[in-house]
């Protein structure tokens, strides 16, 4: 068997949980289904996907490859729920994990908070065909620098930095280029916010209301294709946000789109428009705390 431990640590609160919402989790699964995600996106193909992951399908089912497992910290350290008003920006970004469950996510043991570190550690117990190791290696070198866990993932909770694979602008232009190299149409833009840690959830609620400009915000029979998700029909949304350390005191904002036609069902794809190369920066300076 081959091992490799990747050491993590949360930049944005993560809300997830096991049975108990109220209880936050880190549980391997999570991370299993976020790496077949990406394997996905990138145009992993059912017999590639199998040879990895395993499978049930047809009348033998396959096991899997690679075993994922976690190492979480013995005593999380509590959360603090935020306070915010709800036409701010911080509130913008917050209100659905808060009213998630009827709040019972909004409580100090209902998420990890930032700076939580663990270990993700991948055991290959036998080795796929080269292809599919390659395109997983691609598929998990995007998920360390764009990944996320848990609620609100897409919109920039439960974010986190990787100790071996620190962000930098040259690994995300060589990864970039990699990605597009297997999925040609996936965008990506980064922008800049500068100022203290405590004010990166309201840079990104600001990020999140620039996002919204042109799009539908899939209200239930108003709905219309777009990439950032609907109600009618429910789909996820294949624009994510995604904060980045660049500097102890120093963040950026990354806003990729996977493509449609890998991540959205047909009614969903159909019509939706794209994100423009170029995504204009609307982050605000942040005046006070969760402004």
């Amino acid at each position: 068997m081959i091992t490799h431990t990747f050491h993590l640590s949360f930049i944005t609160p993560c809300f997830c949980a096991g049975a108990s919402p109220d209880v936050a989790e880190l549980r391997a699964p999570s991370i299993r289904g976020k790496l077949r995600w990406w394997f996905r996106v990138l145009g992993g193909s059912p017999a590639l996907e199998s040879e990895v992951f395993g499978s049930v399908a047809g009348d033998a089912g396959t096991s899997s490859s690679l075993i994922v497992r976690v190492r979480a910290p013995e005593a999380p350290k509590k959360w603090q729920p935020i306070n915010f008003t709800p036409m701010s920006n911080a509130g913008y970004l917050l209100y659905f994990a808060k009213a998630s469950g009827k709040g019972q996510r909004w409580v100090p043991t209902g998420a990890l908070p930032e700076r939580t570190s663990f270990e993700m550690i991948l055991v290959w117990r036998r080795s796929p065909s080269k292809a599919a190791r390659e395109l997983f290696d691609l598929a998990l070198d995007a998920f360390l620098l764009l990944g996320s866990l848990g609620l609100r993932s897409t919109r920039g909770l439960g974010c986190f930095e990787c100790k071996e694979r620190p962000f930098s602008s040259d690994l995300f232009k060589q990864t970039l280029t990699r990605i597009r190299s297997a999925a040609p149409s996936f965008i990506a833009e980064a922008g800049s916010y500068h100022g203290p840690a405590d004010g990166l959830i309201g840079a990104l609620g600001a990020q999140l209301r620039g996002l919204r400009t042109g799009f539908s915000a899939g209200k239930p029979g108003q709905s219309k294709p777009t990439p950032l998700g609907s109600s009618l029909p429910r789909q996820a949304s294949a624009v994510h946000m995604r904060p980045v350390r660049i500097s102890e005191s120093s963040y950026g904002i990354v806003v990729f789109e996977a493509p449609a036609d890998r991540v959205l069902g047909p009614q969903s794809r159909f019509g939706a428009p794209r994100l423009k190369q170029g995504i204009p920066d609307p982050i605000v300076q942040m005046k006070s705390k969760y402004s």
